[in-house]
């Protein structure tokens, strides 16, 4: 019997999870959060889940010892799967918690609760709001659409009374893209007690996630400055409770650019070297992103300047032979500002799997237009050659601050501002000559076809420059 269920709790949580974004929460992480939440305010007795699925979190407010405890779905079928204890302990309702007029919606009090609790829906396919809902919100002030999780972060907070706490699941994208910056503003408007980076594929999805996810603390009190606790959870999510009890972790001070884990590593503290280390920005003489059409403007003919796309971009040089396209001079796909010269270094921007990809324009064969996933970098050739810079954008070094200042959760990219700070070990310029060398001829043997032969070459040029590093890093 208990076999058809789980078959039939499948069957239809197949389909409600594409629709609603519900993502089932596993019991340990439910009751480490309300545990983290009860650890911030006394004398909690009234506790509610706006987002409650099948009740996880209402099971652990109960079993922590909250006498009034309330939770809300959008989907009435979830009732068929709270257990049967929970539902007679709880008031459970059904409807929209994100309608706050009790005449258009659900009567629930608002400054009312110790805490509110969940894991609200944030992937869904109609993840964005556009409709009445806007106007209820402070977050979405002057925008035509907001994401659903946004709203949901001032739900919870208006939810809890002055000096309650709130205990919310949010992607990662809110707490790093720069689109989300106007929603940080509104959570720092009160008091960050912790976040806590969770690992990819937790949560009990019948679809699956692969979304990156944490958990975001907030006391609802005004922002006096306090540290928060900020930690990522590499395996259970337990062990967050003994770091902070401990006073492990790490302990910053939130603000709209640093509110997220990752974001304490700071790469400077992990570089010894005898060789000067300057951050890119003192590095370089310009960067700017290239520039493109989409839609009807967007038109390639047989000859005429070169379009460089993000996927010419590769170690071993630009390989036009992976996408060569021209576009027509003076033609609005022909961007001035995006033009690429000899010298310049192209880093791509954007994506998962290519973001960090970088190359040199060598020659005239390699000028052209680059397009807007790519960052057109030139360099002061006094104090670093491109073609060093192209190399070192490859090492270890490099990779592990640009994977601390990557944003985003599907797309992955990083800011310019961010890349401006990545710290670069500067060797001699006899040493970077060899480099630059070695490179020329490595992207000369890539044009006449031995592809293999060249990113042999890349390989060596990488492995040159790691040790070059790492016999000055301890």
């Amino acid at each position: 019997m208990a076999g058809n269920n789980s078959s039939q709790r499948e069957k239809h949580f197949n389909h409600k999870e594409k629709v609603f974004g519900q993502f089932f929460t596993p019991y340990d992480v439910a009751e480490f959060i309300v545990d983290f939440a009860l650890r911030h305010v006394d004398n909690a007795v009234r506790g509610i889940d706006p987002a409650c699925g099948d009740g996880v979190f209402l099971a652990a407010m109960l079993s922590k010892g909250l006498r009034e405890v309330w939770g809300i779905d959008i989907d009435s079928e979830v009732l068929r799967y709270i257990p049967q204890w929970v539902k007679e302990k709880s008031k459970i309702l059904i409807g929209d918690a994100l309608v706050r007029s009790s005449l258009l919606g659900l009567r629930i009090p608002e400054n009312y609760f110790d805490i509110a609790v969940g894991n609200p829906p944030f992937s869904a396919k109609y993840g964005r709001v556009a409709d009445h809902r806007l106007k209820m919100y402070e977050i979405p002030k002057d925008r035509k659409s907001e994401a659903i999780e946004n709203l949901f972060i001032e739900r919870f907070i208006r939810l809890v009374r002055p000096g309650g706490i709130v205990g919310i699941i949010i992607p990662d994208g809110v707490l790093l893209s720069k689109t989300n910056e106007h929603v940080r503003r509104y959570i720092l408007r009160y008091r960050v007690i912790a976040v806590i980076s969770l690992p990819r594929g937790i949560f009990r999805s019948i679809v699956g996630t692969t979304s990156k996810t944490s958990i975001l603390f907030v006391k609802k009190e005004p922002n006096n400055g306090e540290k928060a606790f900020f930690y990522e959870v590499k395996e259970h999510v337990r062990e967050a409770l003994e770091a902070y009890e401990k006073r492990q972790g790490y302990w910053e001070t939130p603000s709209i650019e640093m509110l997220h884990p990752k974001l304490c590593l700071k790469p400077e503290l992990e570089i010894q070297t005898e060789y000067p280390l300057k951050p890119l920005g003192e590095l370089i003489i310009e960067m700017k992103s290239g520039r493109t059409e989409y839609g009807e403007k967007r038109k390639f003919v047989e000859k005429g300047i070169r379009y460089i796309s993000a996927k010419v971009v590769m170690p071993y040089g630009l390989d036009f032979s992976r996408d060569e396209k021209f576009i027509e001079p003076n033609s609005p796909m022909d961007k001035k500002s995006a033009y690429v010269k000899p010298g310049d270094v192209l880093y791509v921007r954007v994506g998962v799997g290519c973001i960090g990809r970088a190359a040199v324009a060598i020659d005239e064969e390699d000028v052209g237009v680059a397009d807007d996933w790519i960052y057109i970098i030139r360099v002061n050739d006094r104090q670093i050659l491109p073609h060093y810079l192209a190399i070192y954008f490859y090492t270890q070094l490099a990779n592990k601050q640009i994977e601390k200042m990557s944003r985003g959760v599907g797309t992955v990219t990083i800011p310019q501002s961010e890349l401006r700070k990545l710290l670069v070990v500067i060797p001699p310029l006899e040493f970077q000559e060899e480099i630059r060398r070695k490179y020329v001829e490595m992207v000369k043997i890539q044009r006449s076809g031995d592809k293999g032969k060249a990113m042999k070459i890349f390989n060596e040029l990488k492995n040159r420059v790691e040790i070059a590093i790492v016999s000055n890093h301890q």
